[in-house]
């Protein structure tokens, strides 16, 4: 299965940057005589269904054209969703104004924070809550979750 991620991600992700969309991840999940390819990508504001349909055909194309998949296959396209981990500095970009919940460890003692994300640095995301204003290095960080925050 890794060789066909590997091939997979070399027609996906320049497919994706043609369309100035944000590859997130690819996964295979199922068996091996029934793959299903699950891409996860996002854009500013979220990703309009229309484009996941148009990426999935699109790669359903590809893939049968060039006989990559001889067995059934499935195509997922989706947003990460909401209850994927925050990683990268285009993760915390992408939901600057959201409230989130961090774990992470400052001189080897766990902490956990939550605020709303108000910058996403190089090095660093920043955090506000109650007028208190936390910076926090990604490479500190175990865990960062979008919290839903009720009214």
């Amino acid at each position: 299965m890794k060789r066909l991620k590997d091939t997979l991600l070399e027609i996906v992700k320049p497919l994706i940057d043609n369309k100035n969309i944000e590859f997130v991840d690819l996964e295979i999940k199922g068996s091996q005589n029934n793959p299903v390819i699950c891409i996860y990508v996002d854009e500013v504001g979220g990703i309009p269904i229309k484009k996941c349909v148009s990426i999935s055909r699109e790669l359903n194309q590809i893939i049968e054209t060039e006989n990559i998949i001889k067995s059934a296959y499935r195509i997922d396209v989706s947003s990460p969703g909401m209850d994927r981990p925050l990683k990268t500095e285009r993760d915390f970009a992408r939901n600057i104004g959201r409230f989130i919940k961090i774990d992470y460890q400052l001189n080897e003692v766990k902490h956990e924070r939550d605020g709303e994300i108000v910058s996403a640095e190089s090095e660093y995301v920043i955090i506000k809550k109650n007028e208190e204003i936390h910076e926090i290095f990604y490479e500190s960080i175990d865990k960062a979750l979008i919290q839903i925050k009720w009214k």
